[in-house]
This record gives structure tokens, C-alpha cells and sequence, in this order.
């Protein structure tokens, strides 16, 4: 008797952890990454600066692996530029590659999507097996503090309408010393930041009345210094100097027409 209770104990202990090694397997990701498929290494490869980070631990592998076969299928659109490639290589070859979206904890939005185009949520949690080894975050901690600072006075600039509000697009995208260390996620919160009763931030320059274009020359703990470019639909061009003295997220800034 003591043996059968020992062994239903045992096959117990079995099922509960063949249980927990999957909530779900996803099959449309189980149809990219086979399950019987080999993994030798998973290379991670960000989208804005020259860094990456290849796994090759088994361990690691397995549970990154887990988490990703565990993805489920949305039908959501996402208007987020992808952040990451993951790529899955086995012995010979790459297997598939996905597009990852970095920062997203609402899972109704996508923040996965395979070569196909289809779209999935998985937890965020697999940010913690490579995102701090690519993105020096930590350096960048102010950034959000950085642009919302300077926009607010730059929007100030720019002159109102008589009626309904100016539309303004921010270009950042050749802002590389800045946003080389954001997220898309991260910029979509900068932008929703910005609270200006004269106008409305919007994400095409085609239905731009104003272009606000900002690159940023020296960025550290003391000093801040950017080139600003504001451009109306009639290519009236006014380009700006800012030079800021920091402390800790307050930044006081010394302007000049260029």
C-alpha cells in the first residue's frame, strides 16, 4: 500500500511539472520553432544602435523558448516600429526570426510578430533575459524629462492659430544619441507627454502644419546641447540653438536663433 500511495504521489509530481513546463503551446509559433528543433543559439539584435546579444546557454535557451511558445494569437494592430529581431538558429541554420516590440504590458497589444505578419502578445518578461545586456537604459534615465523640457518651450514658439490647433510632427528619428537607448514605447509616452492646448501632436508629416526636427549634440549628467529646426508647410525654416545646464531632471535653458 505504501508503495502505490509513493507512486501516485510521484506520477503526481510528474503531471504537475510536465504541466507547468507550458501553459500553451501556441501552434502557429510551434509551426515556426519546432519543439523537437535543436536550438544552439538565439541572437537578439536591436533595430536602433550596433548591439546585440546571442544566447547560447541551454538553460536559458529553454526557458526564452517557453515563454515564446506561449504567445498568444491577436488580431490587433500595432502602430509601434519593432524594437528587436529574435532570431533561432539550430546547428546549421536560422529558423525563423521575429519582430519584438519592448515595454508593452497591456495584453491585448501585440508586442510579437513572426515573418508571416501575424501577431501575438507574450509576456514581457522575456525582456529580462537580454533587454539591460543591449540597452544602456540606465545612462538615459532623464531622456523623457530631456524632450518633454525642451518641446514645451519649442511648441511655446510656435505661433497659434486663429482657429482649431496646430498639427505638429517631432521628428527624433535621426536623434541617435538619445533615442538609441528608447524603446518605441518609451517615445510614444515622451509624445504623450506633451500638453499644449494650441496643438495636437500627430504621427504623419503629411498632416503636419509644423515640423519640429531635434538633434542632440551632447547629452550627460551636466549638459545638455541640441539643434532645433521648426519648418511650417510653407518651408518657412527658424533654427534654434539650446544649450541646457542639468541637475538631476531640471534642466535650465540658454536659447539662440542659428
Amino acid at each position: 500500500m505504501k508503495k502505490i500511495l509513493t507512486f501516485i504521489l510521484a506520477l503526481c509530481i510528474g503531471l504537475t511539472t510536465s504541466c507547468s513546463t507550458f501553459k500553451h503551446i501556441n501552434p502557429k509559433i510551434e509551426g515556426k520553432i519546432k519543439k523537437e528543433t535543436k536550438y544552439e543559439r538565439i541572437i537578439i539584435t536591436s533595430t536602433r544602435l550596433a548591439g546585440r546579444y546571442t544566447m547560447f546557454d541551454a538553460s536559458s535557451i529553454k526557458r526564452f523558448l517557453n515563454k515564446i511558445y506561449e504567445a498568444k494569437d491577436l488580431s490587433a494592430e500595432t502602430n509601434f516600429e519593432p524594437d528587436f529581431y529574435i532570431e533561432f538558429y539550430d546547428s546549421n541554420k536560422k529558423v525563423a526570426t521575429f519582430k519584438y516590440i519592448a515595454g508593452i504590458t497591456d495584453e491585448t497589444q501585440p508586442n510579437l510578430i513572426d515573418e508571416d505578419g501575424n501577431r501575438y502578445y507574450v509576456d514581457d518578461s522575456i525582456e529580462d533575459e537580454f533587454i539591460k545586456r543591449i540597452m544602456k537604459k540606465e545612462m538615459f534615465k532623464g531622456a523623457k524629462e530631456y524632450y518633454v523640457s525642451l518641446l514645451d518651450d519649442v511648441i511655446e514658439r510656435i505661433p497659434k492659430k486663429g482657429i482649431g490647433n496646430n498639427k505638429v510632427f517631432i521628428d527624433i528619428d535621426k536623434d541617435y544619441m538619445v533615442t538609441k537607448y528608447l524603446t518605441s514605447v518609451d517615445m510614444f509616452n515622451i509624445f504623450d507627454s506633451i500638453k499644449n492646448n494650441s496643438v495636437e501632436i500627430v504621427d504623419s508629416i503629411d498632416n503636419a502644419d509644423y515640423v519640429v526636427t531635434i538633434v542632440t549634440n551632447t547629452y550627460n549628467d551636466t549638459k545638455v546641447v541640441a539643434n532645433v529646426v521648426i519648418k511650417n508647410k510653407n518651408n518657412v525654416v527658424q533654427r534654434l540653438l539650446y544649450e541646457g545646464n542639468r541637475v538631476g531632471d531640471k534642466i535650465t535653458y540658454f536659447i539662440k536663433n542659428k
